[in-house]
């Protein structure tokens, strides 16, 4: 999942005309979710409020820890949630729409100096691994149990493990990992990780319960909110200013 990767969301479904939906956001992936002072900002709230007003429904958010999202979505509490990589561990557990939100570049972090660069899932093979809990990586490394792989509540802590040498490499997207990097008060970070190769590029989706008695019509609105803000240019805009 990537990662962790990551921007959650879950949401019950009211009556078909005039519905609303309380969706529920990661709230610690920026720049796709993050409630930051309080208030829910990223790319992904945004285009799930365009989404499903393309198709005539209103939206309330609140946010949750990933590992959450994933519990209550996968019981059917609610119906579905952002974001996450399909993989042969989930594929078969969720709804899933069919247009990706994104595609992100699921890194591979080391400690400065090492000299090496172009690696590779299988170069993780017996080496101390860190990543984010909930999050999905690819059947290259959530299958692999030949990586040793220790879970941090979050890709930062991720990534400070990374510098303080309690791991040997960290998995965290391009993207957020750079953001963590820049704007992060911890001065290890800046100075000690860096990216030395990629595992994949990961498409990310929101995913729909199986268990909720409207997950499934939620994944296609979804599907068809998005449809409607790729022509008409809303998505285009949004990750201008989201992803840049």
């Amino acid at each position: 999942m990537i990662l962790r990767s990551i921007l959650v969301f879950f949401f019950t479904i009211g009556p078909a005309a005039g519905k609303t939906l309380t969706l529920a956001a990661e709230d610690n992936y920026y720049p796709f979710s993050a409630e930051i002072d309080g208030e829910l900002v990223g790319f992904v709230p945004e285009l799930a409020v365009a989404a499903f007003k393309a198709v005539g429904v209103d939206v309330n958010f609140r946010t949750d820890p990933y590992p959450r999202v994933l519990l209550l979505v996968e019981r059917g509490h609610v119906a579905g949630g952002f974001t996450g990589a399909i993989d042969e561990s989930n594929e078969s557990a969720f709804h899933w729409h069919s247009t990706p939100l994104s595609v992100v570049q699921l890194a591979i972090w080391g400690r400065t100096g090492l000299d090496k660069e172009g690696l590779t899932a299988k170069d993780m093979h017996g080496e101390r691994v860190s990543v984010t809990r909930g999050f999905f990586y690819t059947d290259a490394i959530d299958t692999n149990d030949k990586i040793l792989k220790i879970v941090a509540p979050s890709d930062a802590s991720s990534l400070k493990m990374l510098a303080l040498g309690r791991s040997d490499y960290a998995l965290v997207t391009e993207n957020i990992g750079n953001t963590i990097v820049r704007e992060s008060v911890h001065p290890l970070l800046e100075t000690r990780v860096e990216i030395v190769g990629l595992i994949a590029e990961v498409p990310l989706f929101a995913f729909f319960s199986k268990s909720h008695p409207e997950g499934k019509e939620a994944s296609v609105l979804f599907q068809q909110g998005i449809e409607i803000i790729i022509e008409n240019g809303t998505y285009s805009e949004l990750m201008e200013r989201w992803q840049d």
